[in-house]
C-alpha cells in the first residue's frame, strides 16, 4: 500500500529550495528575536520612567512620613494625628433573637 501526502501533486522540492528555505526561516526568527528585544526594552524604559516619575511626585508625602517616624522615635509629646486625641474603645455583637433564622 502506497500512501501520497502530497495533495496538490507537487514534486518535492529541491536541495537548493530546501536550503533557501531553512536560510529564509532563520532570517524571519532572528528579525523576530531582534523586534521582541526592542519592544521589551521600550517597556523596560517606559516603566523606569514611570517609577521615576512617582518617586518624584511621592517625594513630599515620603519626607512627612519619615518626619513622623523620627518625632515618634524622640518620643515627642505632640498628638500623632492632626484631629488631637485616639480614642479606644471596644464593641458588643448584640444578637437580636427576634430576627434570628431557626434552623
Amino acid at each position: 500500500m502506497s500512501i501520497n501526502f502530497n495533495s496538490r501533486g507537487r514534486q518535492p522540492q529541491g536541495l537548493v529550495a530546501q536550503v533557501l528555505t531553512v536560510i529564509g526561516g532563520a532570517l524571519v526568527l532572528g528579525a523576530a528575536f531582534m523586534f521582541s528585544l526592542v519592544f521589551f526594552a521600550v517597556l523596560a524604559i517606559a516603566g523606569l520612567i514611570f517609577w521615576l516619575y512617582f518617586m518624584w511626585k511621592t517625594r513630599a508625602l515620603r519626607r512627612q512620613m519619615r518626619e513622623q517616624l523620627d518625632a515618634g522615635a524622640r518620643g515627642s509629646a505632640s498628638p500623632p494625628s492632626a484631629a488631637g486625641d485616639i480614642i479606644e474603645g471596644e464593641a458588643v455583637r448584640v444578637v437580636d433573637e427576634r430576627h434570628r433564622l431557626d434552623e
